[in-house]
């Protein structure tokens, strides 16, 4: 049946049981095999051979029939006649390395975007904070499963994101957070060379439009909101806009964080000195209060307090800060940190009532930074009390201040005019 090349014969077969299956013409062939080797085991028959590279190859299994041998070593003896031949080693490899691909490429966006969201770092290697994390799923969730969820990546195409984009045009902001997301989650595929080319490529889509223009706070209407607020969160106000915190800092300073000396300046005058240490933040994440270091390494920074507002610091620890030295500064009324959603019915009513119904407590810090930068800081200082890491967005407050100069050189050319210079 089986001829020695491992071709098969049209005669009958011998029933000899030395004749293993060949026919009797072709039984002293098999007797007199020159190439490979086959071995007879317990547990079936072992082939190998010398293979062009001079070394022995074996077949990936044990055969349990022997003319199952003779055809493997018939099949890679073709293989080396035609050139074709490379070692069953690096076949099986090459076979499973296929078939990896072939798997990956069946994924899904759902079933790759959810473990790039876990295993997700920023750019200085560190892991998503937890806050970023609820962000990027609220966002898949609601903006981009509806409509890529059980689509495989290499079956997405830029017809099919443009479409989809166009879809988000009602909300600007989170049509350019959705998509800017989407554009990183493929564009990681890309690099995992699980999908050939990013198809997210509408320019300019991952850019948010200005919503919200920032308008300094005045003096009158600081002075609303301070009023406004129950008098154990009016601090918050303060430290907002003369210290720079944001609000999740804020919320999670503790009395060990607050540090004040007293001393006395050369001609005998007590002076105070007061220094917030900004090691923490807290975020509300889906109920439950997440405690986390600042998302930035310049984010944890020591904060000097402006001695005039050193009083009403020392007047709130007193009054309103829990004891021992992980007091915190602003509990809840069951000693937990402050629900940002409590805090913002507080803010809501105080904003109502200083006539900015439109002002977020973000703006605090920024006409802070704005009246710092006016104040001469340099933007390395900037930098630094703010605790950016670039200097993008301290020249912010620079610019501010530099309009400031020009109306100042305005002035300063009127009166020029008055002296006839």
């Amino acid at each position: 049946m089986i001829k020695a090349d491992g071709s098969r014969c049209g005669l009958t077969a011998a029933k000899s049981k030395k004749a293993n299956g060949y026919c009797y013409q072709h039984m002293g062939e098999q007797k007199r095999r020159t190439w490979g080797a086959i071995k007879k085991l317990r547990s079936g028959y072992h082939a190998s051979y010398v293979g062009p590279d001079d070394q022995r190859h074996y077949a990936p299994t044990v055969f349990m029939a022997k003319v199952d041998a003779e055809v493997w070593l018939a099949k890679e003896r073709r293989l080396i006649d035609l050139d074709e031949w490379t070692s069953p080693l690096a076949r099986e490899d090459a076979a499973r390395e296929a078939e990896t691909r072939a798997r990956a490429a069946a994924l899904t966006l759902r079933e790759y975007a959810d473990p790039w969201v876990q295993n997700r770092h920023n750019r200085n290697g560190q892991p998503l904070k937890a806050r970023s994390q609820a962000d990027y799923r609220r966002l898949l969730k609601a903006k981009i499963y509806p409509t890529f969820g059980d689509t495989e990546l290499k079956d997405i195409t830029k017809e099919d994101v443009l479409a989809w984009y166009r879809t988000l045009a009602k909300t600007p902001t989170e049509q350019a957070s959705a998509y800017a997301l989407m554009r990183t989650i493929l564009t990681t595929a890309v690099e995992d060379e699980r999908i050939p080319a990013n198809p997210c490529r509408i320019k300019g889509a991952g850019k948010a439009p200005v919503k919200h223009r920032v308008e300094m706070v005045t003096s009158e209407q600081l002075a609303q909101l301070h009023e406004a607020m129950p008098e154990r969160y009016r601090l918050t106000v303060l430290l907002g806009v003369w210290c720079t915190l944001r609000i999740g800092e804020i919320l999670e300073l503790r009395r060990g964080d607050v540090s004040i000396t007293r001393s006395k300046a050369e001609d005998g005058t007590p002076i105070a000195i007061g220094v917030l240490h900004v090691r923490r933040s807290v975020q509300h994440i889906e109920g439950e209060a997440v405690i986390d270091t600042p998302k930035t390494a310049a984010g944890a920074r020591e904060v000097h307090v402006p001695p005039a507002l050193i009083p009403d610091l020392e007047t709130h620890l007193v009054l309103f800060t829990q004891p021992g030295r992980m007091g915190l500064l602003f509990p809840s009324g069951t000693g937990n940190p402050l629900h940002h959603r409590t805090f913002g019915n507080w803010w809501n009513k105080a904003r109502i009532a200083a006539g900015r119904p439109n002002l977020r407590f973000h703006d605090l810090r920024h006409t802070g930074a704005t009246m710092a930068a006016q104040s001469g800081a340099t933007l390395k200082e900037l930098m630094d009390r703010l605790g950016h890491t670039t200097p993008k967005a301290a020249l912010v407050y620079q610019h501010t201040a530099a309009d400031r100069d020009q109306l100042i050189a305005e002035r300063l050319s009127a009166r020029m005019s008055e002296t006839g210079r």
